[in-house]
């Protein structure tokens, strides 16, 4: 079981990346500053693409991170 993470810098790019994650895999996303707006966005399309949110909030850095499972 693979463990991807994306940190996500600028424009958001999500949607391709999600597409290599695979059953049972675990993924983190880290959104900074700039992108924290988006964050519903993200939980939503995760929850969309059969993604179990395990847990978020705010990093030591103070980036905002989702930590999920795929789970179909």
């Amino acid at each position: 079981m693979p463990d991807y993470k994306m940190d996500i810098r600028g424009k958001l790019g999500l949607n391709d990346y999600m597409g290599i994650v695979d059953k049972n895999d675990n993924f983190t996303i880290t959104v900074d500053q700039s992108n924290r707006q988006h964050v519903n966005i993200i939980t939503s399309m995760l929850k969309e693409s059969n993604f179990s949110i395990l847990e978020e909030g705010i990093n030591n850095l103070g980036d905002y991170y989702i930590s999920a499972n795929k789970y179909k």
